[in-house]
């Protein structure tokens, strides 16, 4: 078993065959998602309708992604324990393909919670477009959920707004999650002293959120920048 409340700078399908079967109360993460990117810088600064150039952001194809998400939940099945839950971001035009995923890999879907970005990115790529402010969280549980921390019932909506993240909690990551989006699903679905696993670590905020709850954790990520972000917050909680 690996070390806790570290953060390995490698390939979370590497380092999560170092983690022990059953040993996980829960698994919350972000991804990368399937998307593409303008190459065609010309045509995005003048907000063209049609941006007809386009590199795929780290994977072939909409397939190999999916196959790439599957090998990962299926360790993350592994190693979590029976009755340990997990959350996931996902896009809205990906949440039906995750959903299947966590099924596939043994997981019981439970519900899909929808993030409200108060403050979005404006739609920049097409002036036909409207800026996406939603982005959903896919809850899964090996079985039934062993942790239920229940909140008052204005706090159990499948529903949560906020601005995306600001002032002092951001770092230069560009796609950073705020605290306020991942702590409530911490409390609600682990306790004191429980590990909780991102196996996409980003700048950290996962693993910042359980040293503010008096959780372990453990991740991985791949990049030595973001891995510095993570520290250094880390290093202030």
């Amino acid at each position: 078993m690996l070390e806790l409340n570290k953060i390995y700078l490698e390939s979370c399908l590497d380092g999560l065959k170092k983690i022990d079967d059953d040993s996980v109360d829960l698994v919350f993460t972000d991804p990368p998602y399937y998307q593409f990117r303008a190459k065609n810088v010309k045509a995005l600064k003048n907000h063209k309708d049609v941006v007809t150039e386009f590199e795929f952001d780290g994977y072939r194809s909409e397939e190999e992604y999916l196959q790439f998400l599957e090998e990962v939940m299926m360790e993350c099945y592994r190693v979590t324990k029976p009755g340990g839950a997990g959350y996931l971001f996902c896009g809205d035009d990906f949440v039906s393909y995750i959903n299947r995923i966590v099924e596939k890999v043994g997981y019981n879907f439970r519900k899909v919670i929808h993030w409200h970005k108060t403050n979005p990115f404006p739609a920049i790529y097409t002036r036909k477009m409207y800026a996406n402010s939603m982005e959903m969280m896919v809850h899964f549980s090996k079985g039934t959920p062993k942790t239920w921390n229940h909140k008052h019932v204005n706090e159990m909506h499948n529903f949560i707004q906020t601005p995306i993240c600001m002032g002092k909690e951001r770092t230069k990551h560009k796609t950073q999650k705020p605290l306020k989006v991942c702590v409530p699903y911490l409390e609600i679905s682990s306790n004191e002293g429980d590990l909780v696993l991102d196996p996409f670590m980003g700048s950290g905020t996962t693993a910042v959120a359980a040293k503010k709850l008096k959780r372990n954790f453990i991740g991985f990520e791949m990049n030595p920048t973001y891995l510095e972000f993570a520290e250094g917050r880390l290093a202030e909680v």
